[in-house]
Parts: structure tokens; C-alpha cells; sequence
């Protein structure tokens, strides 16, 4: 005689519950983990970002013998109190924020960085798509001991790991707009994880990042 047998293997629904809780056990234990990592890879991004928003500072000043705080034709002027890395500009301050901490947002005439680091157009002119750059007897000579030798960055306006922008109070740097006798740090600065602004702006005795706030010295020699 044939025997058919009908044999049909497979997950029982025990099975299938007591897999899928094992999975659930491993990924709420993974997920803590997994977050922390992630955090700390936008911390040390925002932190390589400031210190080489820095460097591109410095090496303009060397290039152009200036700092990028003009705002006229020649390039002349020394108005611009706040260089910005995009329009998204944080403008509160968090709990136990220093002196003036939402001057960083909200102080002075700010210009985008990227007319000074991305484009050569360091007078009065703004534009995300560099027209009015390279004007003759307005903006740096691009030829010559003085010259303009940007890009000093890769892209005219970006966000720090968290949406805002960096910013440079670069007012403090030597001959910018600030008149008081006290030397005060020019920094380039995120807002951090929370966008709110932790570290003084004008304190003439703490002039330390603070908060979660994320940035770097500009080293002026």
C-alpha cells in the first residue's frame, strides 16, 4: 500500500512569540546605546566643524590681512559684529546661560561667513550664489601679496549636527567694532544639543564655553 504523509514543519505561535520577545529584549537593550553613539558622532562633528571654521578664519587673515568683520566697498568697515554659518540663527539662552549669552543670536549686524570664506565678498554685498563677488575696488584683489585665495570652506552656509548655526562674535577681534579696553576671546560657537546659547558673550571675567555649547578659540597671535 502507499503511506502519504502531509509533513508540514514550521514555527508554532509560542515559538514566534518567544523570538520576537527576544528580539524586543535585544533591541531596548541596544537602543540606549545605539543613541548614545550616534550623539557623541554629532558632538564630535559639530566640534571638527568649529575648529575648522577657525582655521578658515585664520588663514584669511593671513591671506588678506584682515579680519572678516568689513561691511563697505574697499573692503573697509568694521560693522559686522557676528559672522553666521547659515540664517538659522539659535537666539535663546538656556538655564544658567553666562552674561549676554543671547547676544550670540540676536547681537549687532551679523553677515554670512560664506562672503568672507566661500565667496570673496567682504563688502556690503550678500549672496548665497557669489554675484557681486570679486568686484574690483570693492572686494579683495584676487591676484597680488593681499590676495583672496578661497575658498577657505567647502560650502557657503550649513547647520551645525542640530539645525542652527555656528557663530563668530568676531566684533572681539583686533580693530572690529568693540571700543572697551578689556580683550575678550573670539570664539567660533554651536549652540549645542539643546540650541539654546549657555556661554557669555560679553563676561570680562568667565570667557569659557559653557552649557552644552560646542566651539573653539580663534587663536589671535
Amino acid at each position: 500500500m502507499y503511506s502519504k504523509h502531509n509533513d508540514r514543519s514550521g514555527f508554532t505561535l509560542i515559538e514566534i512569540v518567544i523570538a520576537v520577545a527576544i528580539v524586543a529584549i535585544f533591541a531596548a537593550a541596544l537602543s540606549p546605546m545605539v543613541f548614545r553613539h550616534l550623539e557623541d558622532a554629532k558632538l564630535a562633528k559639530a566640534q571638527n566643524e568649529s575648529e575648522t571654521i577657525a582655521t578658515a578664519v585664520l588663514s584669511y587673515y593671513k591671506d588678506v590681512g584682515a579680519w572678516p568683520y568689513t561691511n563697505a566697498n574697499g573692503p573697509t568697515g568694521n560693522a559686522i559684529t557676528r559672522m553666521t554659518s547659515s540664517t538659522t540663527v539659535a537666539t535663546a539662552a538656556g538655564a544658567g546661560a553666562g552674561a549676554g549669552a543671547t547676544n550670540w543670536g540676536t547681537y549687532g549686524t551679523a553677515k554670512p561667513l560664506g562672503d568672507y570664506l566661500y565667496y570673496n565678498n567682504p563688502d556690503d554685498d550678500s549672496s548665497p550664489t557669489g554675484a557681486g563677488a570679486d568686484q574690483a575696488n570693492a572686494d579683495w584683489p584676487t591676484t597680488g601679496q593681499t590676495a583672496w585665495k578661497g575658498p577657505y570652506l567647502d560650502q557657503y552656509s550649513f547647520n551645525d549636527p542640530w539645525g542652527k548655526a555656528y557663530v563668530v562674535n568676531v566684533r572681539y577681534a583686533p580693530g572690529g567694532s568693540y571700543t572697551g579696553t578689556l580683550r575678550h576671546k573670539v570664539f567660533v560657537l554651536s549652540a549645542g544639543p539643546n540650541g539654546t546659547w549657555e556661554t557669555p558673550y560679553s563676561d570680562g571675567v568667565v570667557e569659557e564655553i559653557l552649557g552644552d555649547d560646542i566651539g573653539s578659540v580663534v587663536t589671535i597671535r
